[in-house]
């Protein structure tokens, strides 16, 4: 036993601080705070996750009861004014504008073939929800496709109602007046395989050319769709494997060209799809990585003399 000189304290020894009693008791507490939190996180995804599956059950109804046009003299309803912004008028020349690019590089704009006329399909969708401007079919993806801007859908459904699944939508930029030569359509990677979860399956090339063939329909026609590249892309400039999405939405041949091209090189496979600046493109968009990337699943519109089975190669041939 150590000896202590007479008039000095024997020092003190306090318990360690994670085994004083106020400590371990914090400690406990901030530990079933944690998990309380994240049971109740976890309930409320799991609520989202069943009415998300719920209403795109019930539009999914919709869509499958109704598979005819409406009659000619019916056209786009009034509501849902984003997702058009005026009509193509006579410009009015300006003597001291600069002049335009000549008619050659800018792509011409392309008519519907049946004009400005909303399936009934569609148009019964939209009696439930304004939203909706499209359907989107691929293996097990089967989902109604929005249009109001690029954050909105973020966290609410097709119809508008919140919901952390979200709701596939198309980029708000997206004029329907005329066949688009671009369409952009975004969509969460859900852990639970919901919007585009499953999108990564179509960077393993025996199942994209499975499942080669997608179905977008929107307002004013339906399209089939073949896939031709599948790439990881950056989208801050300057970084390596960025992508240019704008320049992948441009009328400007030179611009689309390039954006094709650079596409193509940064896909995970190769693809011997026949595609050029004048096609129209599907490009399905999800997050993955960091806040920089994005994976993207790219398919051109069959041509008038394709079909699923028989497309255009690059040598001029078909598959």
């Amino acid at each position: 036993m150590p000896y202590y000189p007479q008039g000095t304290k024997k020092p003190s020894r306090k318990p360690p601080l994670k085994k004083q009693p106020l400590f371990r008791l914090a400690l406990i507490c901030l530990s079933a705070l944690l998990i309380i939190y994240g049971a109740v996180r976890l309930v409320v995804y799991g609520a989202d996750w069943i009415a998300s599956r719920r209403t795109a059950q019930e539009l999914r109804k919709i869509a499958a009861a109704q598979d005819t046009a409406i009659p000619k003299q019916e056209t786009v309803p009034e509501a849902a004014p984003e997702m058009v912004v005026s009509r193509n008028t006579v410009p009015v020349p300006d003597p001291t504008a600069v002049p335009a690019a000549a008619p050659s590089e800018i792509l011409p704009a392309v008519e519907y073939p049946g004009g400005l006329q909303v399936s009934a399909r569609i148009r019964k969708l939209r009696e439930k929800s304004e939203y909706i401007i499209g359907w989107l079919t691929m293996d097990d993806c089967d989902e109604p496709v929005a249009l109001k801007d690029n954050d909105f859908f973020l966290n609410h459904d097709a119809s508008g109602n919140r919901n952390v699944n979200g709701s596939l939508f198309l980029d708000e930029s997206t004029r329907l007046l005329t066949r688009p030569y671009t369409l952009m359509v975004f969509g969460h990677n859900m852990k639970t395989g919901a919007m585009f979860g499953n999108l990564h399956r179509y960077e393993q090339t025996i199942y994209c050319n499975r499942h080669r063939i997608i179905t977008f329909d929107t307002l004013y026609e339906e399209g089939k769709y073949a896939i031709f590249a599948v790439a990881t892309i950056h989208v801050t400039p300057g970084t390596a494997g960025y992508l240019s999405l704008t320049d992948l939405q441009s009328t400007r041949r030179a611009a689309r060209k390039k954006a094709l091209a650079a596409l193509s090189s940064l896909s995970v496979y190769s693809s011997i799809l026949d595609v050029n600046e004048e096609d129209q493109l599907l490009l399905l968009i999800t997050c993955v990585g960091d806040d920089d990337q994005r994976l993207v699943v790219a398919a051109r519109r069959l041509r008038d003399d394709e079909t699923p089975d028989r497309l255009t190669l690059t040598n001029g041939g078909k598959s």
